[in-house]
């Protein structure tokens, strides 16, 4: 079959042998290599693995780090609870940021685990942290504290 493929080659035009040659080139990549290399990468954590808000409205900010080629990153977090909202603001350099939450009234105490999904540079990373909504502090009245000192005057 060999000799037979040779004998092909020999008599086959010179244009077709050079299609040929370059297609072959393609197929095997120059060397083996695809020209495609493995993407760095990207990677996303908290902070704090413990993110605590209260129900009174107050805001918490916490620093979100994400790694990336890319200066820009989407960054979802999901598993909130309700009246729990969350604001991602990146750096003016690199998608590294701030999340900030904020708790209403309405929303439920308790512990929840939330998942940050970021995109950014064609990938997908993902990580939970735990979210604790605190109730709100109620504010306490105290009774002024009020010294006061007996003078005794002796009549005279």
């Amino acid at each position: 079959m060999f000799p037979f493929f040779l004998r092909s080659l020999r008599m086959a035009p010179v244009g077709v042998l050079g299609i040929a040659l370059g297609a072959a080139l393609v197929v095997s990549g120059c060397g083996g290599k695809t020209g495609f290399t493995n993407p760095v990468p990207i990677t996303v954590s908290l902070e704090l693995s413990t993110v605590t808000v209260n129900q009174d409205g107050s805001p918490v900010i916490v620093q979100i780090n994400i790694t990336s080629t890319s200066e820009t990153a989407l960054v979802a977090v999901t598993g909130l609870p309700g009246d729990v909202s969350v604001k991602y603001a990146a750096s003016d350099t690199n998608p590294s940021g701030t999340l900030t939450f904020t708790a209403g009234a309405s929303a439920t105490v308790g512990t929840y685990t939330p998942k940050i999904t970021v995109n950014s540079a064609k990938q997908t990373v993902s990580t939970t942290f735990t979210l604790v909504v605190d109730a709100a502090k109620k504010a306490e009245i105290a009774a002024p504290r009020v010294a006061m000192r007996a003078i005794y005057h002796p009549s005279t």
